[in-house]
C-alpha cells in the first residue's frame, strides 16, 4: 500500500504541475489524447501554415539516439492516461507522439531533452531535473520564446525496462485566442504548469 499511495502522490504532483487534468471524480482516467494528425476539434478552418508547423514540430522532435517510436500508447507508470497538458488557448493545432527507450531513466532523459531542444525551440526552464531511480515522472517543455503558450509539452513516464515520452504538441491557428487567466494569474506554457 506505501509503494501505490507513493505512485498516486508522484502522479497527483506531476498532474498538477504539468498543469494537467487528472482523475476524474469516479475514480476513472481521464481519455488520453490520441496519435493525432488531424486539426484539434475546435478549429473552424483548417490553418494551413498551422498544420505545417504543428507536423514539422512532431516530426522534428529530438530524442534520444536510443529512442523508438511507437505506435500506439505505452504502458508506462504513472499511466499517461492520468496526465496530459491542457492547452488553454483555443482553437490549437495539436498532435501527439509516443516513444519507448529501454534502459533509460526519467531523470536522465529529461535533462537529456531539456539540454536538446527541437529545432527552433528553447527549453523554457532554467534548472536541471535531480532526483533518482525512484522518480516515475517528470514534465519540461519546448516553446518558441519564454512564456510561450505554443510548442510541445514533453512527459517522461517509467516503464517496466526504460522509460516512454510522450510529446503533445500545440500550435496556435489564425484564430486562437487566450482568455485571460482567472485571478490574475497566468497560465504555465507547455511542460511548465
Amino acid at each position: 500500500m506505501p509503494r501505490l499511495r507513493s505512485v498516486f502522490v508522484l502522479s497527483v504532483s506531476a498532474a498538477l504541475l504539468a498543469g494537467c487534468a487528472a482523475v476524474a471524480d469516479d475514480g476513472a482516467a481521464a481519455p488520453e489524447p490520441s496519435l493525432s494528425t488531424s486539426p484539434s476539434p475546435a478549429a473552424t478552418k483548417v490553418d494551413s501554415a498551422a498544420v505545417a508547423k504543428a507536423d514539422s514540430w512532431l516530426d522534428g522532435a529530438i530524442l534520444p539516439p536510443d529512442a523508438v517510436l511507437s505506435e500506439s500508447i505505452p504502458a508506462t507508470t504513472p499511466p499517461f492516461a492520468y496526465s496530459y497538458y491542457a492547452w488553454p488557448c483555443s482553437p490549437m493545432e495539436t498532435r501527439t507522439g509516443y516513444w519507448s527507450i529501454a534502459g533509460a531513466d526519467v531523470i536522465d532523459t529529461a535533462n537529456w531533452l531539456k539540454e536538446h531542444p527541437t529545432a527552433g525551440l528553447i527549453d523554457p526552464g532554467a534548472l536541471p531535473l535531480s532526483g533518482g531511480p525512484e522518480i516515475d515522472s517528470a514534465t519540461l517543455g519546448n516553446v518558441p520564446e519564454q512564456d510561450s503558450l505554443e510548442g510541445i509539452a514533453f512527459t517522461v513516464n517509467r516503464t517496466a525496462d526504460g522509460v516512454a515520452v510522450r510529446a503533445e504538441i500545440g500550435v496556435f491557428t489564425e484564430d486562437t485566442v487566450c482568455p485571460e487567466p482567472p485571478d490574475g494569474g497566468r497560465w504555465g506554457g507547455p511542460g511548465q504548469g
